[in-house]
């Protein structure tokens, strides 16, 4: 709709032979009586010199008409304020002169501010075109549209602020879209900037009351929802919104009242698009302007757009005219078993684990685990709390029923949080065939999303079968039982049982791996036989199903471990390229390229992580203190989490008596190594004689090569150089290669005049160097869309 289209009545013009002098004549008149002309629709036939000729439109702060200014020959828009008090004028003539101070092609431009017999009105650029709110109510963005619409308004936003300015109110409302680019308009939120973020101007008097929110809900970051202080991070907010927006064809937050949507805006997160490498790199960059806090915001404007145009569109490949796919997050409650019944007790979690697992690398679709959910498996579940805390928008609830040798399941695929029916299915197959049915049920799902998937409908990856169905219990069974790491020789033993009953069943020897490496690495228990079984039941499960996921994502572990982790980073980003919505693999990459030494592909990594599933836990901590980054570590976690790591940097903080009470807060039933590092690090803080000696009988236990280096970084920070330097080249020639670490590190300051270490960072280098090469061989510049 062009902005100059008629809307109502046709306006009163006058004659074509009305003299100049009686038109004159007549605006005198009009002046002494005090009132402005009207029309006889009620509205203003005139505005100052203003001609009126139409209304175009009209909004909570007033109406906007087409007009004429007679003293220039041109066209302009006039908008006026609807009955405004002293306050609203004040902040009517602070919009005028904050557009007003900045002329720029992505701005309205505005020409006059004036008052006619007590009507506020302010004089602007006549825009052709419609705003960005008409053009999406036919339909999403393609990214070659709104990578456009992103730059003009970043470009417009880095003029606004240079100038000293916020906007403060930016919607899809006030972007315009025009033939020649975009156009920002309505700055009747704008307020100067904190003085400390500019010199260009004088801050003026706040006009906005301690409580009183400003914004449109939608579009509010949460420092303006919680009243706080706004800088230019706050308009950056509101662009990475309605950029989601336009991409996604849905808002970022959703809510059906304006209490849902700050509340969506302060604790949640919109879904991840899904689409080409494009897509997904504006997707990161939307989520981070998204971000709660202002200082994991792009620091400006001209950072933002600086990204941006690092974007590049396969103009070849028309990606660009694509649309953009909001993922669908996917949870399965665990199952209620309805009569309790040992013999299918364990299915409850297992079967709806297994049914999740099956549906993991389903194009559109990212699974929330079960593990992570199983709080939410009530008899009426809270799908508000199952929305808002798990960020998920399905959830698949069911129940179990045994009635002699049968079984049967109930399942509805429900929306959440609003709780509509999407598909509801009753299942029954013999107990001795739970397979097939986790398989069936499976098929049944994703016909039930196939609507909301882009493209064909998907099928589920059947992958083998077990042969039997006694070996696919003692699987399940396994499965529920491992959820306690103190109960995983249960579980070894119950997977060594299914692959004795089904030798070729490779889900089975993979999860037997990892129990192999648990009992080694936390239980200490025979670390020389149980890590080269682990790692022989690993190679056999990829022998069996060389792309089967989990084998991949836990053997990553292993391998890091054992100095092998540009084995597993490769073996992950390929993974991750095959199946690349899947939270998981993403986590293992933090894991594997730390232990690389690709810091910032580590941290990428987290980032795509938590893109997809904003609640997983990722290793994050230890590449921040890989690097000596505490302050990080201490927002991250909490006592009853990380509480060695958060104790160590609160240390390194220098808060020793927070660093105690967090391990005296640590939680109970630790495992053996835990336990000692508990009380090693107890004794260190109270300064006990021969803590750090002790210390070094505990960490000379461990396996694992980063955990000799975090062990010995503490031995120096209390002074035991002699013992911390070959606990570091330990660690360095067991596989943790993290040259950044050793070279930056605070603790490790002591030791950096020795030769010998000078050294060890050499060789942490050149091993890092490979590592780098690797990475970029496979693509995993592309994928992690950051360099290392």
């Amino acid at each position: 709709m062009s902005q100059d289209e008629p809307r109502d009545r046709t306006p009163h013009l006058p004659s074509e032979g009305e003299s100049r002098k009686a038109g004159l004549f007549r605006r005198l008149v009009e002046g002494l009586r005090g009132t402005a002309a009207t029309a006889a629709n009620g509205d203003p036939s005139r505005l100052g010199r203003y001609r009126i000729l139409h209304r175009l439109g009209q909004g909570g702060m007033g109406i906007v008409f087409a007009a004429e200014d007679e003293s220039l020959g041109r066209k302009v828009a006039v908008k006026t304020i609807a009955e405004p008090d002293e306050s609203a004028r004040k902040r009517f003539r602070r919009e005028a002169r904050a557009a007003a101070g900045v002329n720029h092609p992505n701005v309205c431009q505005v020409y006059d501010v004036g008052e006619d017999s007590g009507q506020l009105f302010i004089a602007m650029e006549l825009l052709e075109g419609e705003p960005l709110s008409e053009r999406l109510k036919r339909g999403p963005m393609a990214l070659v549209e709104a990578l456009p619409l992103g730059q003009g308004m970043l470009k417009a936003l880095q003029a606004l602020h240079d100038a000293g300015t916020l906007h403060r109110d930016l919607k899809p409302s006030n972007t315009f879209l025009t033939e020649h680019g975009v156009k920002l308009l309505d700055f009747g939120l704008a307020r100067p900037l904190p003085k400390e973020l500019t010199q260009s101007i004088e801050t003026g008097t706040e006009l906005t009351r301690p409580g009183l929110l400003v914004g449109t809900p939608r579009y509010m970051a949460p420092e303006q929802v919680l009243g706080h202080e706004t800088d230019a991070r706050t308009d950056l907010f509101a662009t990475g919104a309605i950029l989601y927006e336009a991409l996604a064809g849905r808002p970022a937050f959703l809510g059906t009242s304006a209490v849902e949507v700050l509340s969506a805006t302060l604790h949640e997160e919109p879904p991840a698009l899904t689409g080409d490498a494009a897509v997904v790199a504006l997707d990161r960059l939307m989520r981070r302007a998204l971000a709660k806090r202002p200082d994991a915001r792009p620091a400006s404007a001209a950072e933002m757009l600086h990204e941006l145009g690092a974007i590049a569109l396969d103009e070849g490949s028309g990606a660009g005219r694509a649309i953009a796919r909001p993922l669908t997050r996917l949870a399965v409650l665990p199952f209620r078993v309805l009569r309790p019944d040992p013999e299918i007790d364990f299915l409850g979690f297992a079967l709806a684990d297994a049914v999740s697992a099956s549906l993991a690398g389903l194009p559109g679709v990212v699974l929330r685990s079960s593990a992570s959910v199983a709080r939410f498996a009530t008899e009426s579940p809270d799908l508000k709390a199952l929305a808002s805390q798990a960020d998920v928008d399905r959830a698949l609830t069911g129940t179990l029923l045994r009635s002699g040798d049968q079984i049967r399941v109930t399942t509805q695929l429900v929306e959440a949080p609003a709780g509509t029916l999407v598909a509801a299915q009753t299942l029954q197959s013999a107990i001795g065939d739970v397979f097939q049915l986790q398989d069936e049920l499976s098929q049944k799902i994703v016909q039930a999303l196939s609507p909301s998937l882009a493209g064909p409908e998907p099928r589920v990856a059947r992958r083998g079968a077990p042969a039997s169905a006694r070996a696919y219990e003692f699987y399940l069974r396994a499965n529920e039982v491992v959820r306690d790491w103190a109960q995983v020789s249960v579980a070894r033993d119950l997977y060594r049982q299914c692959v004795d009953e089904d030798p070729g069943f490779a889900p089975a020897w993979a999860k037997l791996g990892r129990c192999h490496r648990l009992l080694a690495k936390y239980h200490l228990e025979r670390p020389e036989e149980n890590l080269p079984r682990a790692d022989a039941c690993f190679r056999r499960a990829l022998e069996l199903d060389p792309e089967l996921p989990v084998a991949h994502k836990l053997y990553a572990h292993h391998q890091a471990e054992m100095g092998r982790a540009r084995d597993a980073m490769v073996g992950l980003i390929e993974l991750a390229r095959r199946q690349p919505n899947d939270p998981e693999t993403f986590a293992g990459l933090v894991h594997a390229c730390r232990y690389s030494g690709l810091i910032e592909a580590s941290k990428a990594a987290h980032r795509e992580a938590r893109r997809l599933d904003p609640h997983i836990w990722t290793s994050i901590v230890y590449t921040w203190w890989a690097r000596g980054e505490f302050e990080p570590i201490v927002a991250e976690t909490s006592d009853a989490g990380d509480f060695q790591l958060r104790s160590m940097a609160l240390e390194g903080l220098g808060r020793r008596d927070e660093a105690l009470r967090s391990i005296e807060a640590s939680p109970g039933g630790l495992t053996p190594v835990f336990a000692a590092i508990r009380n090693g690090l107890l004794a260190l803080y109270r300064e006990a004689p021969g803590a750090n000696a002790d210390f070094l009988d505990i960490v000379a236990v461990h396996t694992d090569p980063e955990a000799l280096f975090m062990y010995a970084t503490v031995q120096a920070h209390f002074g035991d150089l002699e013992r911390a330097l070959p606990r570091l080249a330990a660690a360095v020639e067991g596989g943790f290669n993290v040259p950044a670490g050793l070279r930056l590190h605070p603790w490790l300051e002591p030791l950096r005049a020795r030769p010998v270490f000078g050294a060890l960072v050499e060789r942490a280098e050149g091993e890092r160097r490979l590592a780098l090469a690797a990475y970029r061989e496979v693509g995993g510049e592309a994928l992690l869309g950051a360099e290392a």
